[in-house]
């Protein structure tokens, strides 16, 4: 279905504009009424709310609008500060409150989901900034730095990376652990997987590889950091040195275009001689976790679950 009605219906990659990504998400503002029955039925799958003990309240940390999801089981003294994916050109928290509102139950901890700003309207370093403004907010409320663990899927994972880094550069305290669901690290276009599994990737590639890479470049270089040098650690964090980091859950699958993206991550974390844990799941989407109906995206939030509890 991910293969017919959003793959093989997109534009070709000189027409293809940010717009499209969120009219995909079904964001607020961008819904598309000449979509097909079957894109329809998939978005009302996945981005439909579903009724839950978990309450979901909007409010702001340091004047960011945040979505926070809890209720009275969850956990007075921790938080996750939860970056959602969209390319750094669409999603919301909203997109994303089915899969956060299932974390929330599982583990019982409260979560901090922020609707920072968007490329093209806003540009690289401002979501970076957002980022670390919402954790110094939840710090303010009194959350104390290893009670607060930071969460993030595709862009949201680069999210987390680049903000935890810059923290360190800023000789601040750290987040105790983060997680990762198949985060964007590479954003040169130039990631090997590209090349490999553009033709299996259901939704994030074209078939042709180079039009693939073509089409990640045109977000990074005309929408999210025009004029920067994309090997810049705090653009893509898979060139980056990794010293004294949090403990890490990565999760990703086989067949996606950032696959290797996750590998090399993986890889440069080691190094530094930090913990980190990766986990390949098999034959499935770019961030499956939001398609709840999967038991793969059941299992891939337990194990969340119990990483941040263990």
């Amino acid at each position: 279905m991910l293969k017919k009605y959003v793959k093989d219906v997109q534009p070709p990659v000189e027409h293809r504009s940010y717009i499209e990504a969120r009219k995909m998400m079904n964001q607020e503002g961008y819904t598309d009424q000449d979509n097909s029955l079957g894109s329809k039925i998939l978005q009302k799958i996945i981005f439909n709310r579903t009724k839950s003990s978990i309450g979901i309240n909007e409010i702001n940390l340091n004047g960011i609008r945040t979505l926070h999801f809890m209720n009275e089981n969850s956990d007075k003294k921790k938080c996750i500060l939860y970056f959602h994916g969209g390319g750094y050109v669409a999603g919301s928290p909203e997109t994303h409150q089915n899969m956060l509102i299932s974390l929330a139950k599982l583990s019982s901890i409260q979560i901090f989901a922020i609707d920072y700003s968007l490329s093209p309207e806003s540009n690289f370093p401002k979501a970076i900034n957002e980022a670390i403004s919402s954790y110094n907010a939840l710090l303010e409320k009194g959350f104390k730095n290893e009670n607060i663990f930071f969460g993030g899927d595709s862009a949201g994972g680069n999210l987390t990376l680049v903000s935890t880094l810059k923290l360190q550069e800023l000789s601040q305290k750290l987040p105790s652990k983060i997680f990762l669901l198949s985060p964007w690290t590479d954003l040169t276009g130039e990631g090997r997987s590209i090349k490999e599994n553009s033709k299996s990737d259901p939704y994030l590639s074209y078939d042709n590889w180079l039009n693939t890479s073509l089409s990640m470049q045109k977000t990074v270089r005309e929408w999210y950091a025009p004029n920067q040098n994309y090997r810049n650690p705090l653009i893509s964090p898979v060139f980056a040195n990794y010293y004294n980091y949090p403990k890490t859950l990565i999760q990703v699958s086989d067949i996606e275009i950032l696959y290797s993206d996750s590998l090399d991550l993986e890889s440069k974390i080691k190094v530094g001689n930090n913990e980190v844990r990766l986990s390949v799941y098999k034959n499935l989407p770019h961030v499956w976790q939001i398609f709840g109906f999967l038991p793969e995206a059941k299992q891939a939030l337990n194990e969340i679950s119990n990483f941040l509890k263990n």
